[in-house]
């Protein structure tokens, strides 16, 4: 499992202490009680050593649930072959693209076939309106400008090998909308929040951390 940034200077190994801005929620350990259970106290029909009696069954019949161990990775669930741009590509040409391909993240590759930026429909709709990403007012500009002025570079990738637990993290805490796939520097496919999404939908025993 690698993540990667990649971009027109070629691709660096990103670590995931880099990646993720904050910690995973860890699984519940036990503790040394702080006092032993007073006997006295074990009456029927209630008193705090039965409720704490409860609350121990209930907790081990919790852990004695069957646990998933399978991971999901993203190979399995990318979407593949992907519709992508060149740099030269115009505004016109993506959008005809969403229009038609019905997607909303294009990867942008190189003559070499090297991804080296990407570009969403949100991304091309606000350069038409003029708005930057802090929604400040600019110009509205040229539809026939090229891709490579729009576009996202570099950006974070994945190997696809990468758990998909990771990748919805990722989407979570990145706000990210789209992540491509990439195998030695080369686009192999991309996974959108849908298929995450849908990946829940039919592997809904897996594990909620990884």
């Amino acid at each position: 499992m690698t993540f990667f940034v990649q971009g027109l200077n070629g691709h660096e190994r990103m670590p995931l202490e880099r990646v993720f801005k904050e910690k995973v929620v860890e699984k519940a350990e036990a503790v040394t009680p702080v006092r032993a259970v007073d006997d006295e106290n074990e009456q029927e029909g209630g008193g705090a050593g039965s409720r704490q009696r409860y609350a121990v069954e209930a907790y081990q019949s919790v852990e004695q649930l069957p646990q998933s161990r399978a991971a999901l990775h993203a190979e399995q669930i990318m979407s593949s072959p992907v519709v992508t741009l060149e740099p030269d590509a115009t505004v016109d040409e993506a959008l005809e693209l969403f229009r038609t391909r019905r997607v909303r993240h294009l990867p942008v590759i190189s003559s070499r076939g090297q991804l080296v930026g990407t570009v969403s429909e949100r991304d091309l709709l606000r350069h038409l309106a003029g708005v930057t990403e802090e929604y400040r007012r600019q110009a509205p500009a040229d539809s026939t400008a090229r891709i490579e002025t729009v576009m996202r570079s570099p950006v974070l990738t994945a190997s696809p090998d990468t758990d998909v637990r990771y990748i919805a993290r990722l989407f979570v805490e990145q706000r990210v909308g789209a992540l491509p796939i990439v195998t030695d520097g080369e686009l192999a496919g991309i996974i959108a929040r849908s298929d995450v999404l849908s990946a829940v939908m039919r592997h809904y025993v897996l594990e909620l951390w990884a």
